[in-house]
């Protein structure tokens, strides 16, 4: 601190030394040391700027970039190689096929319509699109399933086509490399390190999202490529609105089920009702054109998902309720009412309310070496210290149950309730481990583990159709179906009356009418 104002003193009387008044004289090593530092530090600021300036092709603006289009382009096609090691592709030729006609059909009215675009439905559940530099752009299974129009699917495109000719991601890289470099110079000057770590933070956040300027760029970008290609603008408007209702939904279920929770941009939920900027966004594109009622398109987008797979992928199991019913391990589990399972091929997890309590189930390569399930529970999970053990068979095969009397949890060290079950025709040792948040000495939630544990069987042939995956179906109301007679029906677990409202895009208290199209989950 005291530096800084020391250095601030010298500047001052460096600018205005000629003015009568008490100054610090800036003489010493120290001085000159900073206002060198000074010196360096504008004269990076000033190359980078002079050498960054660029017009935008989509706004006409001037910004600063240290990327040319080239560079642009080769960095988008290295991160598409990243990004589809991470995601797979949704398999549906015909669905992708829909999703790029869109795609491509928005781009050629862009400002940068020789980029080689390219539009790739990915298979995950998350409600998400994003775009990487270069004309890549995304969009999930997730997120389809909350659309109700391919007019809103075309926003959503539209909007994120307007972060690849807004140059957003080119743009937000120069600022961080601005940032290196200002804070290289600082540590040369100065001789200091910490400014470094400090600015990489910073960068840091500024990779995690675009923030509301460009987001609102965007939009408007969007809009204008929407009323270009005959979509309402106004479609913009409406998948904000859903993503808005979507996202309070989903802050306020993982607040109540003590959760992170997972969310598009994040920021959404507080996203003013009346934006006057987005409006006046909107109205902007309007003045190109009001779109055409035909190209809502409500109908054709919601017969085009129609079987759109929901939720995990069937390869961690298919949950229905709160059963579980997996077809490559041939078995089925029973959580208890009101826990959230969340499915995944490495693990199967069951969170009590306000996540007070984890049970995990796992399954492992069982040893053909004579091991017994508590031998398997010392040696290969290393559990020693062992309480109210006991073998016994559950589901007809050998199993171990025990208390692990200090064991890692989600939570820290503290008592597990633990047990082993041998299927010895799979080959599989099935790992059960439940711990509570406040679990110092007694584990709370034993009953439920406990019964989680002996509902453990194998899978019946009559219930082999329970493990088809969970999708998305379209269906045409009937006289006198409600939501309530809907959501008795649905696979979905928790909430699902106000889940079925949020995918149809429903009010709080509104009902289906008879003969629309309709979406549930089965």
């Amino acid at each position: 601190m005291t530096g800084s104002i020391f250095l601030a003193a010298c500047l001052y009387n460096r600018i205005r030394k000629s003015r009568p008044g008490a100054t610090v004289e800036c003489r010493g090593p120290l001085a000159m040391k900073m206002l060198y530092s000074v010196n360096l530090l504008g004269i990076v600021g000033v190359s980078l700027w002079l050498a960054g300036c660029a017009s935008n092709p989509a706004t006409g603006g001037v910004d600063f970039v240290l990327m040319s289009e080239e560079s642009e382009i080769e960095l988008g096609e290295t991160s598409h190689e990243q990004v589809m090691k991470q995601f797979r592709v949704y398999p549906d030729p015909d669905l992708q096929d829909y999703v790029n006609s869109i795609g491509q059909r928005l781009a050629s009215v862009s400002e940068r319509p020789n980029l080689k675009w390219t539009f790739t439905l990915v298979d995950d559940d998350a409600v998400n699109a994003f775009a990487i530099p270069g004309g890549f752009i995304y969009i999930t299974r997730g997120m389809m399933a909350y659309l109700n129009s391919e007019a809103e699917l075309a926003a959503v495109i539209g909007h994120e086509i307007g972060h690849v000719t807004g140059r957003h991601a080119v743009r937000q890289d120069s600022k961080n490399k601005v940032v290196g470099a200002v804070s290289t110079a600082a540590s040369v000057a100065t001789g200091t390190g910490g400014a470094g770590d400090l600015t990489n933070m910073f960068g840091g956040v500024l990779l995690s999202g675009y923030g509301r300027g460009m987001e609102l760029e965007a939009d408007s970008l969007g809009a204008r490529y929407l009323a270009k290609t005959d979509y309402p603008p106004q479609s913009m408007l409406e998948v904000i609105d859903i993503l808005k209702r979507r996202e309070q939904f989903e802050l306020e279920r993982a607040r109540l089920e003590g959760r992170e929770p997972r969310v598009y941009h994040g920021w959404f939920a507080s996203h003013p009702d009346n934006d006057t900027r987005l409006s006046e966004a909107i109205d902007a594109a309007s003045e190109v054109g009001f779109g055409s009622p035909d190209m809502v398109r409500r109908d054709e987008y919601l017969k085009r998902i129609n079987g759109l797979l929901w939720g995990k992928s069937a390869a961690g199991g298919v949950i229905r309720g709160n059963k579980l019913y997996h077809a490559g391990l041939r078995m089925k589990i029973t959580f208890p009412e009101g826990w959230r399972v969340e499915s995944a091929q490495s693990a199967i997890v069951s969170h009590s309310p306000g996540d007070q309590a984890t049970l995990h189930v796992r399954s492992l390569p069982m040893p053909r070496d004579g091991t017994s399930p508590e031998q398997f529970m010392r040696g290969k999970l290393g559990l020693e210290n062992l309480e109210d053990g006991k073998a016994l068979t559950i589901a007809g095969k050998p199993a171990y149950i025990a208390i692990a009397e200090r064991a890692p949890s989600p939570y820290g060290p503290r008592p597990v309730r633990t047990a082993v079950i041998f299927d010895q025709r799979k080959g599989k040792a099935f790992v059960f481990s439940g711990a509570g948040r406040k679990d110092l000495s007694k584990i709370a939630a034993d009953r439920e583990f406990i019964s989680t544990i002996f509902s453990f069987d194998d899978l019946k042939r009559n219930e082999r159709p329970l493990t088809r995956p969970i999708a998305v179906r379209v269906i045409e109301i009937g006289p006198g179906t409600t939501i309530e007679v809907l959501a008795r029906r649905s696979a979905l677990s928790g909430y699902v009356e106000q889940q079925l409202r949020l995918l149809n895009d429903l009010g709080p208290h509104d009902q289906p009418a008879t003969g629309q199209l309709f979406k549930v989950i089965e």
